[in-house]
């Protein structure tokens, strides 16, 4: 057989291979571009939804932002009334207001009910205790030289102190402390200047971050022994103990006698939260308060606290 017979033989298998070799590199063309193509849909797809996400976020965070407003609002006003209205008893009834109780003489404090205490200045009442025997038959009421400065004393409301606490310290209460504690702390640093002594932010206060409901406690000395035990502790006292700054059922956890509660002196811890507490939480001075409480009531002084 001749070459050129051959050569003629050859011709058709090398256009076939040719022509697969192009039709499948035209395949994989076409693939590709499908790919592209495809990519291209999906990433326009994403941004559209992305797009559209980002727009409900914004939409969400307005309508939160324009609620917090209104009740920011809502709680000015409530608090401006709330002031003419102390105002105008202040006006109506003059120095009484700040009275801890109506006066009363000796004859009425004998029949006065238990839960109505003699009042006078705290240092004569404490030098009184200092020398009253528990073993006596003397009065339970301390002699006091002028009786004319005796007052009644009834517990305290605490429901409406912590109301009142909560009001002063809104713009604290309503600040996220976990997601943002500095904010906290400086929301704090800024109402410091319009608060009472016994409210007024301790250095402690101002450099460590801590529960917000801590701040409400109207002793820098109790509020830093609380940021000093760790959050796991004064969280289970916040919401053991303190009716006066947390909303939690009030079983007599603490009693705060007369008007003046800013006044440490005023308040009394039962005895089971000084069994607990007492020591490493609340000092001495407590147990001594308690025990003043109690021997105006007549009962039992707490051991270890004389």
């Amino acid at each position: 057989m001749s070459a050129a017979t051959i050569t003629k033989l050859e011709e058709p298998r090398f256009f076939a291979m040719e022509s697969l070799t192009m039709s499948e590199s035209g395949s994989e063309q076409s693939k590709q571009e499908k790919k592209r193509e495809y990519n291209r849909n999906a990433q326009r797809v994403f941004r559209q939804r992305r797009k559209e996400h980002l727009s409900k976020l914004e939409a969400a965070q307005r309508e939160a932002s324009n609620l917090q407003g209104e009740e920011l609002e809502r709680l000015r006003r409530e608090n401006l009334a709330l002031v003419q209205e102390n105002e105008s008893l202040r006006a109506a009834y003059g120095s009484s207001a700040s009275s801890p109780g109506p006066s009363t003489s000796s004859a009425d404090l004998k029949s006065s009910p238990s839960t109505y205490l003699p009042y006078g200045h705290p240092s004569a009442f404490l030098e009184a205790a200092a020398v009253t025997s528990l073993s006596s038959d003397a009065a339970l009421v301390p002699s006091v030289p002028d009786h004319s400065s005796l007052v009644v004393v009834v517990p305290n409301n605490i429901r409406e102190i912590r109301r009142s606490l909560h009001q002063l310290f809104t713009p604290i209460i309503d600040i996220s402390i976990i997601s943002d504690p500095q904010a906290h702390l400086n929301a704090l640093a800024s109402l410091a200047p319009a608060l009472p002594y016994s409210l007024k932010p301790t250095q402690l206060q101002l450099t460590t971050p801590h529960h917000a409901y801590v701040d409400l406690i109207p002793s820098p000395a109790l509020r830093d022994r609380l940021i000093a035990i760790g959050p796991a502790n004064c969280n289970t006292f916040l919401m053991e103990v303190c009716t006066i700054a947390c909303d939690i059922e009030d079983s007599g956890q603490m009693t705060i006698w007369g008007e003046d509660w800013l006044n440490e002196f005023s308040w009394e811890f039962s005895a089971a939260v000084l069994e607990r507490w007492g020591g490493w939480l609340l000092t001495n001075e407590w147990g001594q308060r308690a025990n003043f409480w109690r021997r105006q009531r007549g009962h039992p002084t707490l051991v270890g606290y004389d």
